[in-house]
């Protein structure tokens, strides 16, 4: 599939089609159990699992500094849920609203906790997200 991006005549603006999203994009209800997650360091992670009942799994990761209520998150959670999966949002260390124990913080080079999570919901859920 290869089409040419084409903006609504209302809004040309790269700039304002960027903040557009973050005014105007209407935030979903979603229904999520929240679990924390203890590391093998002594700290621990949150993740926010939906509670739609499928074997489709997918880890959804914020990016810098966002949370689930990040405008795109909520939407990428609502619309996963939507489409017959089971989203399940991971928090990085010490962006979840509630401090850590260790006083070490994530950055993108950081995987080890990333792939601590996906073994954890692959033996949670019995598949790899």
């Amino acid at each position: 599939m290869k089409r040419e991006f084409k903006p609504a005549w209302w809004l040309r603006s790269p700039h304002l089609q960027t903040l557009w999203p973050v005014f105007f994009k209407k935030r979903h209800k979603l229904d999520l159990l929240v679990e924390q997650v203890e590391l093998d360091d002594g700290d621990f992670i949150d993740l926010c699992w939906s509670k739609k009942d499928s074997d489709k799994v997918v880890l959804v990761l914020h990016g810098l500094e966002g949370s689930l209520h990040s405008h795109y998150a909520n939407g990428i959670m609502y619309q996963l849920e939507q489409s017959g999966y089971k989203p399940v949002f991971m928090y990085f260390r010490g962006c979840s609203g509630r401090i850590n124990r260790l006083a070490r913080a994530y950055h993108s080079g950081e995987t080890a906790d990333l792939a601590f999570i996906v073994e954890h919901v692959r033996k949670t859920t019995g598949s790899y997200p």
